[in-house]
């Protein structure tokens, strides 16, 4: 799994700074939002960190953020038990989803598209094949990225300890909005 991601992140880190094709879309701000919807306690955090890459040609993609970037908790130790207990973000940094658009689509044309994004999502070092719908907004050489998903925690093997089992939700609801354009 180490080997796939390494080849992964080189790619992704290639196609960023190659900028010379005009095959690829990038964003390097693009936003996820996730909330944790239990009967005690809602729990959301964004991020404005999401890293990605779109090769139009191949309709090929990675997108990839950086699991201490997300913010925004009720209290710092959410936060601290969102890092260090459930996604062990020293141990698992990052977050991938690595794939390939189902649907045709051209980023040249203004419109609205609707895709699915069929992909390896990768979380807590846990690979979950997936696939994602997403609407894509192309106006004047710009496009916008917007998902909406979820996200089941035991598709990923994290485990929640018992003593906070009632306060986060199996399903972790996210949003994702984005930016994209040749750089």
């Amino acid at each position: 799994m180490r080997r796939f991601l390494l080849i992964s992140i080189i790619i992704f880190y290639a196609y960023s700074v190659s900028g010379q094709d005009n095959n690829f879309y990038y964003t390097n701000a693009g936003k996820i939002i996730f909330s944790s919807e239990s009967q005690q306690e809602i729990i959301k955090a964004e991020s404005n960190d999401l890293r990605g890459v779109v090769d139009v040609l191949h309709k090929t993609f990675v997108f990839k953020i950086t699991i201490r970037t997300f913010t925004g908790f009720n209290n710092g130790l959410q936060q601290e038990h969102f890092n260090e207990k459930f996604l062990e973000s020293d141990k698992y940094p990052e977050a991938l989803f690595i794939g390939k658009i189902i649907e045709d689509m051209d980023f040249t044309r203004d419109g609205i598209y609707e895709v699915r994004a069929k992909g390896k999502l990768w979380i807590h070092g846990i690979g979950s094949e997936r696939i994602i719908k997403s609407t894509v907004i192309v106006n004047k050489g710009k496009a916008t990225l917007e998902s909406h998903f979820s996200v089941m925690l035991s598709d990923h093997n994290i485990k929640v300890p018992k003593i906070v089992h009632e306060k986060v939700a199996s399903e972790i609801n996210v949003t994702i909005i984005a930016a994209i354009q040749k750089k």
